[in-house]
């Protein structure tokens, strides 16, 4: 086994953070089964922040440095953000302790979140035996029975992240959507290859 590289730990280390805080979220129906499956965990976190660029990383790590400071958990504000559409009652109750998104982040949440559809239809299209396994796909299938979709999600999430972390992310998605490339699609890719899969096509064919 070849030696952990600097860029490797940086990413191990902020999936440890995000458990961490996840370990400390309280659901309204009790502990989740989620919260005591980190296998899962570290090879979903892992393998989304594997696909972005070292500042992107260094830049999230100072959010998250920042918000245990301030006494904050961002994977709580992330569930809590998806509430407003999937349940309302209880996001109303939460309102009060999520900080304030600013119309900046609104505009940059909104951006990211169109192409991010827009990747996620692709692979609906592409890898449909993959993809049924997720999530719902836009906010407008959002309902507390299904839960939040991968849009929702998203929004929730990008929300806790500073204007810093999103001008950079966005940055990276627009040379990615310019050059061709599908970022969600090497998220899946680095999914399927912690569980041993040798592309996707493989995974597919293994989930028909």
């Amino acid at each position: 086994m070849g030696e952990i590289t600097k860029r490797e730990q940086l990413i191990f280390d902020i999936a440890s953070a995000e458990w961490d805080l996840f370990q400390q979220v309280n659901n309204t129906g009790g502990r989740a089964s989620c919260q005591d499956d980190p296998d899962t965990f570290f090879k979903m976190r892992m393998s989304q922040w594997m696909v972005y660029s070292d500042e992107v990383l260094e830049s999230y790590r100072a959010d998250l440095l920042s918000a245990a400071e301030e006494g904050r958990n961002l994977i709580f504000e992330k569930y809590g953000y998806m509430m407003e559409t999937t349940y309302p009652e209880e996001y109303a109750q939460l309102r009060e302790h999520l900080p304030e998104v600013s119309e900046e982040k609104r505009e940059l949440i909104e951006k990211l979140a169109k192409v991010h559809v827009e990747w996620d239809a692709w692979m609906m299209e592409h890898y449909p035996n993959i993809r049924q396994n997720g999530r719902t796909m836009t906010a407008g299938e959002d309902s507390a029975a299904d839960g939040s979709s991968s849009e929702s999600y998203l929004k929730g999430e990008l929300a806790t992240y500073s204007v810093k972390t999103l001008r950079l992310i966005w940055a990276q998605t627009q040379a990615a959507y310019a050059n061709g490339e599908n970022l969600l699609k090497q998220i899946i890719e680095n999914e399927t290859a912690f569980y041993g899969y040798g592309s996707l096509e493989e995974a597919e064919a293994a989930h028909a």
